[in-house]
């Protein structure tokens, strides 16, 4: 019979396991489906290039009023200033043993099985990476350290409020972006935070489920919803406070490529040991539009989950308005 690795290496190549997992991540990522994530092609060739850096050069806003013309009067001209963002290459990966993966090959699909399990696997990586980010984009602050970069400008705080979430309060965090609040698109909520809106809908009509929406999505107040149940809660087990995040279409970048260099999906067995192990290895950016990621440190040699969440990492570099991000904190 052959081994365990032999059959891995039977039924996938690393081109088949790249290109699966871009499919997988398109079809079954919520926050892809929705058009909060959006690829950039000019980032997926400086990821194949190799490199840590990625700097994204834009311009400030021309300000300023027009001037009256006059025959004998020359026309006065202004600056616009120059900004980047700065964005890391992530490098990630990661390694199974025969223990996980016999079970999933003596099955009656193995190639398809192992595909989609490595597809939740990367999707709940990258879900985590989201949200280290947005946690040090609006961190509060502790100590020394000071707040995340979006804390004063884009954070509604209703956790101290004596009612739970309701329309109001996602309609006041909205307004955070004045005229610009249109661009915002999508919630992002915790199960319960979605029960609790549920439950008003029998006076509100306020919610939407998918089977009646025009975007396959469920809908509140017109808002795309995801449902996450890795969305921060704090405060106290007896008294939760929840985080809900409003997001603009095209508001985080993700790319995934793969440098020259390296090898996505590779097989290995330990014959002394008899062991049988599966590596999967990526390079992924996302970043926050508007943003731009400055660590004077790194706790290793590309970001980590607690780098992207430490606020003193992140810098604002759009105008607030510009920024499609707003977090609402809010109880039950």
């Amino acid at each position: 019979m052959a081994s365990l690795i032999t059959q891995i290496k039977d039924l996938i190549t690393p081109e088949q396991y790249d290109q699966y997992q871009a499919f997988y991540a398109e079809k079954h990522s919520a926050f892809i489906n929705s058009g909060v994530m959006v690829a950039d092609p000019r980032v997926n060739k400086n990821i194949e290039s190799g490199g840590l850096l990625l700097n994204m050069p834009e311009f400030g806003r021309i300000e300023g009023t027009d001037q009256i013309l006059k025959e004998d009067r020359s026309l006065k001209t202004g600056k616009i200033s120059a900004k980047k963002q700065v964005a890391y290459v992530m490098y990630r990966g990661s390694g199974f043993a025969a223990s996980e993966l016999s079970a999933i090959v003596t099955g009656s699909k193995p190639r398809q099985e192992i595909l989609r399990q490595l597809g939740d696997f990367t999707l709940e990586n990258d879900q985590a990476i989201l949200l280290s980010i947005m946690a040090g984009l609006f961190a509060d602050s502790a100590g020394e350290d000071p707040a995340g970069a979006l804390h004063e400008s884009h954070l509604s705080d209703e956790s101290k409020a004596s009612a739970g979430i309701e329309a109001n309060m996602i309609l006041d965090a909205k307004q955070l972006l004045g005229t610009s609040a249109g661009k915002l698109t999508t919630l992002a909520m915790h199960s319960k935070t979605k029960t609790a809106l549920q439950k008003q809908n029998t006076a509100t009509k306020n919610y939407i489920p998918a089977s009646e929406s025009k975007v396959n999505f469920d809908t509140y107040l017109g808002y795309r919803v995801i449902e996450d149940d890795t969305l921060p809660v704090g405060g106290t087990q007896a008294n939760p406070v929840f985080t809900t995040y409003l997001m603009a279409g095209a508001s985080i970048g993700r790319n995934t490529a793969t440098p020259e260099d390296m090898t996505t999906f590779e097989v290995d067995r330990d014959k002394a040991a008899g062991n049988d192990k599966l590596y999967t290895r990526r390079a992924i950016v996302m970043h926050p539009y508007g943003l731009s990621f400055e660590p004077e440190e790194l706790s290793d040699f590309t970001p980590t989950n607690g780098d992207l969440a430490n606020p003193v990492n992140w810098k604002k570099v759009r105008e607030d308005k510009q920024i499609g991000l707003v977090a609402l904190k809010h109880k039950l």
